[in-house]
């Protein structure tokens, strides 16, 4: 790990020690409806924080597991998941690096994780992406809008390289805390 990495764990994790504002306890309601009109299956959430989609997919019937970089937001996912009955599977690790799953799912969720890495990490986490998504599988991302050479965000170009990439279903703007610009993407391998 290099410094700045160190430095960005470090961070996050400081920022468990209370509640980060992008750690709501409340599902939203995009994920909400895609369970409604999804029949259950494996799941995979990018970026699971402490746990609150991985539950709400699991209540729903689909199996879950969660990749995390914070240890306290997986130590917080683990005991959320036993508490509600559910097998905790959540594993603190890079989202750039996940060799180590063996299963491909029929949903992989990032609510905010995304649009948060460098343009280095972007690329091994779509190349990832690639090998994790099973046929027919969806990817619903969540991302902050960049109009610019905003530090975090996707932006208008990437967008469109990603509908290279995968078949994009919809396309959702929005705005986080009714001040970042924000977009959802459900697309499909």
């Amino acid at each position: 790990m290099v410094i700045s990495e160190i430095i960005r764990w470090v961070r996050y994790n400081l920022r468990y020690f209370g509640r980060p504002p992008w750690d709501t306890g409340i599902s939203p309601p995009e994920l909400l409806a895609f369970i409604q009109k999804t029949s259950p299956g494996r799941a995979l959430d990018l970026g699971a924080g402490s746990g609150t989609n991985m539950a709400t997919l699991a209540d729903a019937g689909w199996e879950t597991e969660g990749v995390e970089f914070a240890i306290i937001a997986v130590q917080a996912a683990r005991r959320k998941l036993k508490q509600l009955g559910h097998a905790p599977k959540v594993y603190c690790h890079d989202v750039t690096d996940l060799g180590f799953l063996a299963n491909q799912y029929d949903l992989v969720l990032d609510i905010g994780c995304y649009h948060g890495l460098s343009r280095t990490h972007r690329v091994k986490y779509l190349d990832n992406l690639e090998k994790l998504l099973a046929v027919n599988g969806t990817f619903l991302l969540y991302a902050f809008y960049s109009h610019g050479d905003w530090r975090v965000g996707i932006k208008e170009e990437e967008i469109n390289y990603l509908s290279t990439r995968y078949r994009l279903i919809s396309r959702q703007m929005g705005l986080d805390a009714g001040i970042n610009e924000s977009v959802w993407l459900d697309s499909k391998i």
